[in-house]
């Protein structure tokens, strides 16, 4: 199972780099900085971040990250701390989680919990175009971890080996 999506899986939406995935608050502090304590704080064991280029009428950038927070409770608490973003509730959800949207000054973001994990589509655009593509993937993610994903830390080391 690779949770990461591929290019074209969504219609626009290509991948630009490797993924990159931190194991280590070392890592995780390199790749987001200030905001590792957030996720440190709800029981995060591992993180996978993917860009991507996206045609919203024109080429955009669009990042994909996903965070390991071990057991659903600890997700879906991250997810409900307001420090962990706002939104607006995505209607239509496919998720068994909660998902949220907010889109302003040129971003359009998509914040959602599935199982143990936390996720963030984020694309420097508004518009149609750049909620089709936040959603799209979102949705591609949920739909590989449903039911899929390993609920504890010692289970986690089968999907953490995708990501070195």
């Amino acid at each position: 199972m690779d949770l990461i999506p591929g290019d074209e899986e969504c219609t626009g939406v290509t991948l630009d780099g490797a993924t990159l995935g931190a194991y280590t608050l070392a890592e995780l502090t390199a790749v987001i900085n200030g905001e590792a304590f957030l996720y440190t704080g709800y029981g995060w064991i591992a993180s996978a971040f993917q860009n991507y280029q996206v045609d919203v009428g024109g080429k955009a950038s669009l990042t994909l990250s996903l965070f390991n927070q071990a057991t659903p409770a600890n997700a879906e608490a991250l997810y409900n701390d307001p420090q962990s973003g706002s939104g607006d509730p995505v209607t239509g959800w496919s998720g068994n989680g909660d998902a949220r949207m907010t889109s302003a000054f040129g971003v359009t973001t998509l914040q959602f919990w599935e199982e143990c994990l936390f996720g963030k589509v984020l694309v420097m655009a508004q518009g149609q175009a750049a909620v089709d593509a936040v959603r799209c993937l979102a949705e591609k993610v949920v739909t590989d971890i449903q039911g899929q994903t390993p609920l504890d830390v010692e289970t986690w080391t089968a999907i953490k080996a995708m990501y070195r």
